[in-house]
């Protein structure tokens, strides 16, 4: 009886196992399927592989490098930052200025030279910048004033004659006598003015319309005369209105460095490119006039800007012009056309040296001051009656240059020492010493052909 409930309880347990599922293999599935993927897991793999494709796409991403000023130009021996309006950014990363490597090449600060800085940058990923390259051009320094000469000089040619009055212009103009003299300096504050002269119809809510051609243009020069005149300083000329697009005024709007000078020898003529993209020099026989690259608004000047004006030279047969920026103007008109055109701070200004036969050798020379509305079309005829003005340009101090006992000095050019014309007539010109020393050559000038004094 044993027997057969242990055999029954063996067969039932062996019934019981049968019956169990496969927990391989459900009952309704295909053995030769491949089995299913739940949507969870499908979102992972998903979100897995797009962080992945976006990691590597920020990883790729180069930094950047932005220069403001691709050209900047600075005084020999100035302390020049060339970090100066360069910055360096990633989109991870974020600034990362302090990162860039600037490879300085021949860079000499202490050097007359034009130069090419280049500005690479790495990221933390390590991708690279595409360089970046600036141009910075070390110019001479305006020179040291001298010192002033205050005793009599022996011999000195003093009390010189009124110059004869030429045709073509309305100007007032100051000479010294011709004597052992190597230049002039002269301190200046720019005029406004009203210019009323076009060539058509014209705009007349401005002094100046930049959409004009204007044929009275203002110019504030000094000069030199050996064998020769020469015609050195600031004339009224077109200036850009649209830096960006470089876009030229069709009128004159600020005053922009000349110098015009008589020669057959080392003329120095040629275009801009010529002459490094600076300046341009054309010919007429012996006569050559220069004029400064519009392209550089720093050396645009301004009404109300003071400047110290210098006329040297600096070796036998040459000139050489310098101005010195002493302070910016403030009126309201000449602040919102710099602002509005975007142009920059006025800066010092070297010109090239050029020839000016006998300059320099020893030979008694002329020197002078003027200040002119000069007429399109009338060189060397009668002047064009004109409703323009010229308001009060301030010449506060005058000097001539003289070397004496071996050492260069100053000499004010006081009521001895210069003789004075209004051309055409003096009833058109204004001359006081309101806020000038005339014993050190100053005098203030307006011109108003518009009317007469009497």
């Amino acid at each position: 009886m044993k027997n057969l409930l242990f055999c029954c309880f063996i067969l039932l347990a062996l019934i019981m196992t049968g019956c169990t599922p496969s927990s391989e293999t459900p009952p309704s599935a295909d053995p030769s399927a491949p089995a299913e993927s739940t949507s969870e897991t499908e979102n992972t793999s998903e979100t897995e592989s797009t962080s992945d494709t976006e990691s590597e796409a920020v990883t790729d991403k180069r930094p950047i490098i932005t220069i403001q000023e691709t050209e900047v130009t600075i005084g020999k021996g100035e302390a020049y930052d060339l970090l100066d309006g360069v910055t360096g950014s990633d989109d991870i990363d974020g600034d990362i200025t302090d990162r860039i490597v600037i490879d300085r090449g021949d860079y000499d600060p202490d050097t007359v030279g034009k130069y090419t800085v280049t500005y690479n940058l790495t990221d933390s990923a390590g991708n690279t910048a595409t360089p970046k390259k600036r141009t910075v051009i070390v110019k001479e320094n305006v020179m040291q004033v001298p010192p002033v000469w205050t005793e009599a000089i022996d011999g000195e040619k003093l009390n010189p004659q009124a110059p004869a009055a030429v045709k073509g212009a309305w100007y007032h103009k100051v000479v010294s006598s011709k004597d052992k003299w190597v230049g002039i300096e002269a301190t200046v504050t720019l005029p406004e003015f009203d210019i009323r002269r076009y060539d058509g119809e014209y705009d007349p809510s401005f002094p100046a319309d930049p959409s004009a051609k204007n044929l009275d243009n203002p110019s504030v020069y000094l000069g030199g005369c050996a064998w020769s005149e020469s015609d050195v300083g600031l004339s009224l000329s077109r200036a850009l209105t649209d830096v960006k697009s470089q876009t030229l005024s069709t009128g004159s709007l600020a005053f922009r460095p000349f110098w015009r000078y008589i020669t057959s020898e080392n003329q120095d003529v040629g275009g801009y490119d010529e002459h490094d993209g600076e300046y341009a020099v054309s010919a007429n026989g012996k006569n050559c006039n220069a004029n400064y690259h519009w392209r550089y608004t720093e050396y645009y000047y301004l009404p109300g800007d003071t400047l110290r004006m210098i006329v040297y030279s600096p070796e036998p047969d040459k000139l050489q012009l310098m101005i010195e920026v002493l302070e910016v103007s403030t009126l309201p008109s000449s602040v919102e056309m710099r602002k509005t055109y975007g142009w920059k701070d006025p800066a010092d200004f070297i010109s090239p040296v050029f020839q000016s036969p006998g300059h320099g050798t020893g030979m008694d020379a002329e020197f002078k001051r003027v200040n002119a509305i000069d007429q399109s079309g009338k060189e060397g005829i009668d002047v064009a009656p004109t409703e323009t003005e010229i308001g009060a340009i301030v010449w506060h101090e005058t000097y001539l240059y003289r070397e004496i006992n071996g050492t260069l000095w100053r000499v004010p050019m006081n009521e001895n020492r210069r003789g004075e014309t209004n051309a055409p007539e003096d009833a058109y010109f204004t001359v006081t010493e309101d806020g000038a020393d005339s014993s050190l050559g100053g005098e203030v000038v307006s011109i108003h052909p518009g009317y007469r004094n009497d």
